[in-house]
């Protein structure tokens, strides 16, 4: 079975100046791995008509998904929408649904919506949507729009994504008391001969229990199996301080 891959596109100028800490990007990226998911980028971007156009029309081709978070609101510079109907070659219209979920809300706080409220509902043509009909999730082509604030974020990222399901990636670590520099040419050669798993290294220069997690990771867990067991008998007496996983 293919695994599914996913681009995430956090944009916001607030996030950039560091007015706003990001959680969005972490947590899909969390959610995406639990899910089999591969995440192949997380990039930041600001309010820029022409930069989100051009993030978008790219990255798009090299992924199954693309997931945007932010600028879908009603102020000058919630760009994203139409920065996504110009990388698609589409115009923006206002889709009924939408519109009727904006009067509709403003109309239980006893008012109509001005117009601004309504240009939220103006999305790439041809968008359809997903989820939940009271929350939906804006969809068109393989571009997921969601919006930037986190409670709304996840409740829409987590609607859409269940279907996304895939065989589950496969994690060993193991805790070194060595610096790397003694193992280094070791994993070096373990990484080359088992290239289908996804090796990293981690050191630690803090008061942490151990020195070094070094992970081993893919979706096959026998292929995780073997490529610890051939780093580990590599390893000298005591360097193992624990394991963990698959």
């Amino acid at each position: 079975m293919k695994t599914p891959t996913a681009a995430i596109l956090v944009v916001g100028n607030e996030v950039l100046t560091a007015k706003v800490q990001d959680e969005n990007g972490p947590y899909a990226a969390k959610r995406l791995r639990a899910l089999g998911v591969q995440l192949t980028a997380l990039l930041t971007l600001p309010d820029q008509l022409d930069v989100l156009a051009e993030a978008v029309a790219r990255e798009r081709t090299r992924v199954d998904w693309l997931f945007t978070s932010g600028g879908v609101g009603p102020t000058h510079d919630d760009v994203t929408l139409l920065a996504i109907a110009r990388a698609l070659g589409r115009s923006l219209a206002r889709h009924p649904v939408l519109a009727d979920h904006i009067r509709g809300w403003h109309r239980r706080h006893g008012a109509e919506p001005p117009e601004a409220a309504l240009r939220m509902a103006d999305v790439p043509e041809g968008t359809r949507l997903a989820g939940d009909p009271a929350y939906p999730v804006m969809v068109v082509e393989n571009v997921v729009m969601l919006p930037g604030v986190p409670q709304f974020f996840r409740a829409q990222f987590d609607a859409f994504t269940a279907v996304l399901d895939a065989p589950p990636f496969r994690l060993a670590s193991v805790y070194l008391g060595i610096a790397e520099d003694l193992f280094v040419q070791a994993l070096d050669r373990v990484a080359r001969d088992h290239a289908d798993v996804d090796i990293g290294s981690y050191p630690r220069f803090d008061d942490a229990d151990h020195r070094v997690r070094v992970t081993f990771e893919a979706k096959d867990a026998a292929r995780v199996e073997a490529a610890l067991r051939a780093f580990l008998a590599t390893l000298p007496d005591g360097a193992l301080l624990r394991r963990e996983g698959p």
